[in-house]
C-alpha cells in the first residue's frame, strides 16, 4: 500500500495524489489516503487555513486508510497502548522508515524508486513525478459535476473563441501572516507584464477573469480585451466547476497557486501558452525550480 497524507488545499491534495498514482503504480499496490491532519482544526485559524477533502470533486475511487493503517505508519502514541517507551522505539526502529518526506521543494528523482508500504509527506509539486503518467493522470482528474445553466453557456463561450484564463490569488496570501510572507499575492503589474507578453505570443479575443477577490479583480484590473470576471454563483461545490471553467480556456496566467497551475496544466488545447511567474515563493529560501513546466513561459 502506498499512503498519502494529504495536506492544504485542492491543488495541493492534486499534487499529493498524482505522485501516490504513480508509486502504486510501480509497485503493483494499492493506494489509500491519511485525512487526519488536512482535518486537524488544532491550529490558530489566523495562522493556518482549515482545509477540507476537495479532491472528491473528481470522479476517484478513494480509498480512506483505517486508524490502524494510518498508525503503523505515523506511530503515534496511545494512553492503552504498551508506554511511550515502546512507541518511541517502534517509531525509530520501524514507523520512520516507512514515512517518505519531502526534504526540498525541488524534484527528487529517488523518490521515484520508493518501494512499496510506505507514506508520503510532502507537497511534490512537480509534473516531474508524474509526467511519464500524465494520461492516466489526466484521465483521474476528470469532473463529477456535468456543467449545466450559466455555468454551461459560460463553457460555451469560453471554447468558442481565443480565451484566456486570468487567475489572481489572493485570500490568505494577503490575510494570513505566514503565507503572505512565504507565498504572497502577485502585484498588479504581474498581471499587465504577463498579458504584454501572452499578446506576442497568441491572439487574444476574451479575458476570463477567476478569483477569489472579486471586488480587488473589479477596481483593477483593466484589459483592452473583452473581458469577463466570472462571479461565484458558478464557482459550483468546493470551486470545482470554477476549476472545470478555467481548464477550458485556451490559454493561460496564472500566479502562484496551485489551484491555477492546475486549471493550466489540464487546459487541452495542444497550442496553448501559459504564462507563471519567475519567482513563486516571496521567500527565497524556497526553490520552485521544478515546479514550472519547462513549456510554460516565466516572469
Amino acid at each position: 500500500m502506498i499512503l498519502v497524507r494529504f495536506t492544504g488545499g485542492l491543488g495541493n491534495q492534486m499534487f499529493q495524489y498524482a505522485l501516490g498514482m504513480q508509486l502504486a503504480i510501480k509497485n503493483g499496490t494499492e493506494l489509500k489516503i491519511d485525512t487526519t491532519f488536512l482535518l486537524d482544526r488544532t491550529a490558530p485559524h489566523e495562522i493556518v487555513t482549515h482545509r477540507e477533502l476537495d479532491i472528491d470533486i473528481f470522479q476517484l475511487n478513494l480509498q480512506q486508510a483505517s486508524s490502524t493503517e494510518i498508525w503503523n505508519f505515523n506511530g503515534r502514541s496511545y494512553a492503552h497502548f504498551p508506554g511511550k517507551i515502546y512507541n518511541r522505539l517502534t517509531w525509530l526502529l520501524y514507523r520512520k522508515k516507512k514515512l517518505i518526506v519531502e526534504k526540498q521543494r525541488r524534484f527528487q528523482p529517488e523518490i521515484l524508486r520508493t518501494p512499496d508500504n510506505r507514506c508520503l509527506v510532502g507537497a511534490w509539486q512537480s509534473e516531474k513525478y508524474f509526467k511519464d503518467i500524465s494520461d492516466r493522470v489526466k484521465a483521474q482528474y476528470t469532473f463529477k459535476n456535468v456543467l449545466s445553466g450559466k455555468a454551461f453557456d459560460l463553457a460555451q463561450e469560453i471554447s468558442r473563441g481565443h480565451s484566456l484564463c486570468v487567475n489572481v490569488r489572493r485570500g490568505d496570501y494577503v490575510t494570513s501572516p505566514v503565507y503572505s510572507k512565504v507565498l504572497g499575492a502577485m502585484p498588479l503589474g504581474y498581471f499587465s507584464d504577463a498579458l504584454t507578453l501572452m499578446r506576442t505570443k497568441q491572439p487574444i479575443d476574451h479575458i476570463f477573469i477567476f478569483s477569489d477577490d472579486i471586488a480587488w479583480c473589479q477596481a483593477n484590473l483593466r484589459f483592452d480585451e473583452k473581458t469577463t470576471i466570472v462571479q461565484h454563483d458558478v464557482a459550483g461545490p468546493k470551486f470545482s466547476t470554477y476549476l472545470q471553467l478555467m481548464s477550458l480556456c485556451k490559454h493561460f496566467i496564472i500566479p502562484n497557486s496551485s489551484f491555477g497551475w492546475w486549471a493550466a496544466w489540464l487546459g487541452a488545447d495542444p497550442d496553448k501558452t501559459v504564462v507563471a511567474p519567475l519567482n513563486w515563493f516571496k521567500d527565497p529560501s524556497y526553490d520552485s525550480t521544478d515546479l514550472v513546466p519547462d513549456e510554460w513561459l516565466r516572469i
